[in-house]
């Protein structure tokens, strides 16, 4: 047999040899149909695969597009099931090997990923049931930063392992679309994605999906933003929100009913401004004990006032005084009570403070003096009349248990909204025929005691029993076991208040005014002014007298009494100096 005939026949006879083993491989896989085996059979042997440890998610994509031009292949995705069977078959046997594990990772590579061949068999197995497999092919090949590409991933394997079913669906297929948004607008860091980058996503969801489809899709940003915040090694300050559950307060400054989950800085276009504000964020929390929720209202405040300046090309330490004036100006034209309007010029005043500190003014643009205004103590009766807590109280059955045992304290005790929210189990005593409640101030970051009747502390140890509150846990919980959230209670009270018509459905629930009930009560009952203040725990009587709604009339009605005296009258008192002495 001549030379070149010798060679033809080995290389034939080399090529069935792995048509063979291609084949034998294959139809291991017995749980894969047949005919479908066959298909993949014939696909791997034209692409030249020589073993199927090779098929991978780049060959799947391939082989997709192989079987879109095939006429006869009605359901591709039957088909493309069948070749991730296959994969899955042959993942199993290698990770029982040490280079299979090795190969096998959940790490970040700059290639094609297929969720059917996710490395935890588990999970992999979970996507089989795709079907149209719309969220199963990822694309980390794309000319776009590394940085993204690896974000995309990190939010990617922390929805897979999180969700399951059609949500785990939905948020993968607004994943991808975030991906491709990012990519054709060459944004290269999603943390600190601007405001305007964000607004052009949501406007390009819009046009995809319509108005109702996008909101839900566009919740995926600020998922991915706070997985990224959460689960980098180092906090990254540079981020346009932070989420603060990163930031572990101690207790003492955290409201649980109200919690203050983030704060954002991609409002303060200025990137100058906004670097300085997040330090100055940085440094209230980690410098200062205020509670959280006090920081969150100055941050606010200030983010305003910067975006008040997102015009100016100059950092707000170099804005002219005149404009940093004028803006102090609007505040005092503003239709707000004097004292709020004094504290919005602090907020700022002491952030300027912070500047100079920081070496980046020598001194501040502005005499703040000029700007305070004269505050006027105007007293709001806010007391709920008896006949509307009356009214509740005759159908407070109707309600459910836990708004029942919440209204009742808050009837009883006169303890703020979030307070009653944040009771614990062992909040509650009983001691020498006497029963107190313990309550944590978020406000003052410090605990009071306060009597309360024995009618509701047996109710109370009922309700204990019946849900086993331990002496830690929160007495009112939500789905999570934490703190029933403030928001949920005054909007679940709404709700009933409405549907029991109380007040013929006009009342509007407040839980702060039955503080104002309670102060009132005992004031006109002949408790001093200061043991009121003590019981509400304020600083100041002066807040304490804001709270006494029948001070007023109580105060015109002693002075009128006292007139009626011909010795007290008007001109009698004026003859005496007394009013000018």
């Amino acid at each position: 047999m001549p030379a070149y005939q010798l060679y033809v026949y080995e290389d034939q006879e080399k090529r069935e040899a792995l048509e063979q083993k291609i084949c034998e491989q294959v139809d291991a896989c017995t749980e894969v149909n047949g005919k479908i085996r066959n298909r993949v059979k014939k696909f791997l042997i034209e692409e030249g695969i020589t073993d199927i440890s090779e098929m991978n998610a780049a060959l799947r994509v391939r082989y997709e597009g192989y079987l879109e031009r095939n006429e006869t292949v009605h359901v591709p995705i039957t088909c493309l099931r069948g070749f991730d069977r296959i994969f899955l078959h042959r993942m199993k046997e290698e990770l029982k090997t040490l280079a299979g594990q090795r190969k096998y990772t959940t790490e970040y590579r700059d290639q094609w990923l297929c969720l059917t061949h996710y490395p935890d068999v588990e999970v992999a197995e979970s996507f089989l049931t795709s079907k149209d497999g719309k969220e199963l092919v990822w694309n980390f090949t794309l000319e776009c930063p590394r940085k993204l590409k690896m974000q995309i991933f990190t939010v990617l394997k922390e929805v897979i392992h999180t969700y399951e079913g059609w949500t785990r669906k939905e948020k993968l297929l607004a994943l991808q679309r975030l991906y491709q948004f990012c990519v054709v607008n060459q944004v290269s860091d999603i943390e600190t994605m601007t405001l305007e980058e964000e607004q052009k996503f949501a406007l390009k969801l819009s046009e995809d999906l319509g108005e109702k489809k996008k909101n839900a899709v566009f919740g995926i940003l600020r998922m991915s933003r706070k997985i990224l915040f959460l689960q980098a090694p180092e906090i990254n300050w540079n981020a346009n929100v932070w989420f603060l559950e990163r930031f572990h307060f101690s207790k003492e400054r955290i409201n649980p009913s109200k919690p203050v989950e983030l704060v954002s800085f991609k409002e303060v276009t200025n990137l100058e401004n906004q670097k300085i504000l997040q330090k100055y964020l940085r440094y209230l929390f980690g410098i200062t004990d205020l509670c959280i929720s006090t920081i969150r209202i100055k941050l606010l405040e200030l983010r305003t006032f910067l975006v008040y300046f997102n015009g100016e090309e100059k950092p707000i330490y170099e804005v002219e005084a005149e404009k940093i004036q004028r803006y102090l100006e609007s505040i005092q034209r503003q239709d707000t009570r004097e004292k709020t309007a004094n504290g919005r010029i602090f907020m700022i005043l002491q952030f300027y403070n912070f500047l100079v500190v920081k070496r980046y003014l020598k001194k501040i643009p502005f005499r703040y003096e000029y700007y305070l205004q004269k505050e006027v103590h105007v007293h709001n009766d806010r007391s709920v009349p008896e006949g509307v807590y009356t009214e509740i109280l005759s159908k407070l059955a109707e309600f459910p248990e836990h708004l029942r045992l919440m209204f009742l304290h808050l009837w009883c005790t006169g303890i703020r909204g979030s307070e009653v929210c944040t009771l614990t189990g062992d909040g509650y005593e009983e001691k020498d025929g006497d029963y107190w409640l313990k309550v944590y101030q978020v406000k003052m970051k410090t605990y009071k005691r306060i009597p309360i009747p024995e009618a509701l502390y047996k109710l109370v140890q009922v309700y204990k029993k019946k849900y086993q509150i331990g002496p830690e846990e929160y007495l009112f919980q939500n789905q999570t076991g934490g703190a029933f959230r403030y928001g949920t209670f005054r909007y679940q009270m709404l709700k009933y208040c409405e549907k029991y018509q109380i007040a013929n459905g006009e009342y509007i629930f407040k839980s702060h005014d039955y503080r104002h009930n309670l102060a009132t009560l005992y004031y006109d009952s002949g408790i001093s002014l200061q043991a009121v203040r003590d019981y509400l725990g304020h600083e100041y009587e002066e807040m304490t007298r804001q709270y006494v709604d029948y001070m007023p009339k109580k105060l015109e009605k002693a002075s009128e009494a006292y007139f009626q005296e011909e010795t007290h009258s008007f001109a009698a008192e004026l003859m005496k100096g007394e009013f000018h002495g």
